[in-house]
């Protein structure tokens, strides 16, 4: 991330609360129906959901990536749908905010937002009204997914872990359950969630029966030899989502890493200082680091940052994966680790390839 980028972004997350708060004023002053239209807690609605705008505005403008925030804009505007409420005003709100920003904030900071804001208002209306379930194009793998997620729904976590455990028996491996059952499954359920299908009673029950589901499968899993390699685990500080870090450990443990998993919501300073030698060890290989949400972007980049400067930053590489690193490219870049792993099956091949580079210069020498 750029120095330039980080300080308008900085800028920008300070007055956040007011510029939320000047924009629903704003929505609201050049719109009378609103009143009427979204009730007598529409304003508090709306602040809650321009102040997640500007957060995702934030991590876009830190890592000059536009994407992170059209996204966040189709998404929303999907969710009004879905709830029958008016999809102008998402649009009619992304002018608000602009304006509010150009109006009230520093040039240096309107400079940094107006593509960015220009870009969504263009991309929100040409987006489908829904977006697309990642099950429509699994084909027939998608029905052990919906089989999965169905048993879920209905509060049967036997069933759902009977059939885990037949496709475990029927000798399909872990991280193909992973991949072609788990994932697009807990995928759908946060999708359903956003287009009000499911309750967030349904997607936390989903979560905690599968990672129960999963901590069962482990102990049945056999375990390549140790290959003498150590990986850290974790999701960053702020983020809350481990069921996908949880996934990455079992894969590593299987393929024969030593793996110490820290859980969701992990303080740099604490991963950077378990990275280092310990008693019981000397120093882990890679730092494989999840996000769950764009959200979570600055405090990846924070997390390898810090552990870039410890002592031991030049020895230890770090692997990033998660939802956020699909929307660009080059976005595993900007945070600075040295890989991305496109899917949890990957994660201790690609961790390996990046070990054997960080190793084969001393070996020339």
């Amino acid at each position: 991330m750029q120095h330039a980028d980080v300080q308008s972004a900085e800028a920008l997350e300070a007055v956040a609360r007011a510029v939320s708060e000047w924009t629903v004023d704003l929505l609201y002053g050049e719109d009378a129906s609103m009143e009427a239209r979204h009730g007598a807690e529409g304003r508090r609605l709306w602040r809650h959901e321009i102040q997640s705008r500007v957060a995702h505005l934030v991590e876009a403008i830190a890592c000059d990536r536009a994407v992170l925030f059209t996204t966040h804009a189709t998404w929303s505007r999907a969710a009004f749908m879905a709830r029958d409420l008016g999809e102008g005003d998402v649009v009619r709100s992304l002018r608000a905010l602009g304006a509010v920003i150009r109006d009230n904030l520093p040039a240096e900071i309107w400079h940094r937002t107006r593509g960015v804001i220009e870009e969504a208002i263009t991309q929100a209306p040409a987006t489908p009204e829904m977006p697309a379930s990642v099950l429509d194009g699994m084909g027939e793998e998608g029905t052990l997914a919906r089989l999965y997620l169905l048993q879920l729904l209905q509060r049967d976590r036997e069933a759902a872990e009977r059939m885990v455990q037949d496709l475990l028996d029927g000798r399909m491996p872990l991280g193909a359950i992973h991949e072609r059952v788990i994932a697009p499954a807990m995928n759908e359920i946060g999708r359903m969630w956003h287009l009000q299908e499911a309750s967030i009673a349904d997607e936390h029950y989903c979560t905690a029966a599968t990672q129960s589901i999963l901590a069962r499968l482990r102990g049945q899993c056999t375990r390549k030899p140790a290959n003498g390699l150590a990986v850290i685990t974790c999701s960053a500080g702020g983020d809350m989502h481990e069921l996908g870090i949880r996934m990455v450990s079992d894969l590593f443990e299987m393929d024969g890493w030593s793996v110490e998993c820290l859980g969701a919501n992990m303080p740099s300073n604490e991963v950077a200082a378990s990275a280092g030698p310990q008693a019981h060890r000397g120093p882990v290989d890679v730092v494989a680091v999840s996000a769950g949400t764009p959200l979570a972007l600055r405090s990846v980049a924070h997390l390898i940052e810090t552990l870039r400067q410890s002592p031991q930053g030049d020895h230890v590489a770090v692997l990033v994966g998660g939802q956020p690193f699909h929307l660009a490219d080059d976005l595993w870049q900007v945070v600075g680790a040295d890989g991305m792993a496109c899917s949890a099956s990957t994660a201790p091949a690609v961790a390996a390839d990046l070990v054997r580079r960080r190793t084969a210069p001393a070996t020339r020498r």
